[in-house]
């Protein structure tokens, strides 16, 4: 690896060949399964590589990642080699030996995904009938335990009154953050998404209430030039020029969204090594050259240019048709007029 190139620091894996549910927003494999899976012996050895490029945080995702047939043994090979695991998961999964390995190697954090305080309202949106309550249950297991623990909420819209009932659900439950995720016009998503559901005016007084109103560790996906000060040290950034996906067939990936955008794959492990992955994809190539210099619209006159990247590249090609569009809630508020001028520069 040439001292040109970035460092792969960060890898997204998928192991599990699809997910146990049917949610009305997946924007990744949208509830189906792929064929081919990778090994167990094929995952130790592709994180292995990447390690030796420098990688040490790996987040398990999906798809949902439980439903991986050795994701127990595969989880303690990842808890043993990097200093930062993550695990992204429904909840409705507990594979047998789980709760051991978690125990004797924590992950850095993880997150389980509500998205209703009303269990019927959560069913409904997951697509199966008791989803709610396994989910819960592996919340609480994750409070007593004393798991770093987040519940992610996905929303379609500015209504206030499921927000206040899921905050009042995870202090009853003792979970540590409530991360707010907006449901984007990708997947099944097209069809009822927050960006789409919402103007830019009602967005933006949405944002100002949770500021003001809801505790500080209530998390929303907000850009940062749209939250204030105070709310930008516990911002999660997308760490894309330092990014790895693998999807579980060994296909390299930005993070998953080449499940459903294949011209956002390239070479397939092992017959690619990670290494040449990294430096040869036109994928990561692409990323490398264009962001943050080129984004355009408010993205290129934003302070948060190079620190934001646009929040999420993925989201900006489904709703701008390239990896350089702008956000398009910092786009429709600058169009309004509303963009708060400081946090404009001129380049």
């Amino acid at each position: 690896m040439t001292s040109q190139l970035p460092t792969p620091g960060v890898l997204y894996i998928n192991p599990a060949g699809g997910c146990n549910l049917h949610c009305k927003h997946c924007w990744v494999n949208e509830g189906s399964f792929t064929g081919e899976l990778l090994a167990l012996e094929q995952w130790a050895e592709l994180l292995s590589q990447a390690k030796e490029l420098g990688c040490g945080y790996v987040k398990l995702t999906g798809g949902e990642p439980l439903l991986y047939e050795h994701i127990v043994p595969l989880y303690r090979f990842i808890a043993e080699g990097f200093p930062k695991v993550v695990i992204e998961t429904n909840g409705t999964l507990q594979p047998a030996g789980l709760w051991d390995a978690l125990l004797e190697r924590k992950p850095f954090h993880l997150s389980v995904s509500l998205d209703s305080a009303e269990p019927d309202v959560h069913d409904e949106f997951r697509g199966e009938t008791g989803a709610w309550e396994k989910t819960v249950s592996f919340a609480r297991k994750l409070v007593e335990h004393g798991i770093t623990n987040q519940v992610i909420m996905s929303v379609p819209d500015t209504k206030r009154k499921p927000v206040e009932n899921m905050i009042r659900l995870v202090q009853d439950l003792g979970v540590h953050t409530l991360k707010i995720n907006f449901i984007t016009p990708s997947g099944r998503g097209k069809s009822n998404n927050f960006f789409d559901n919402s103007s830019i005016q009602e967005t933006l007084d949405f944002f100002s209430w949770i500021d003001s109103e809801t505790p500080v560790w209530v998390r929303p996906s907000i850009p940062a030039a749209l939250l204030p000060v105070n709310r930008l040290p516990d911002l999660g950034y997308c760490p894309v020029r330092n990014l790895m996906g693998v999807l579980p067939d060994g296909t390299f990936s930005l993070c998953g969204v080449a499940f459903s955008r294949k011209e956002m794959a390239w070479g397939k492990f092992p017959e690619t090594s990670v290494k040449e992955a990294w430096k040869n994809s036109p994928v990561y190539r692409l990323i490398r050259s264009s962001v943050p210099d080129n984004l355009e619209g408010i993205c290129r006159r934003c302070i948060h240019r190079d620190s934001c990247i646009g929040r999420c590249v993925a989201n900006n090609m489904e709703t701008g048709g390239t990896i350089t569009s702008p956000d398009i809630l910092c786009q429709r508020a600058f169009d309004a007029g509303l963009f708060p001028e400081t946090r404009l520069i001129n380049r």
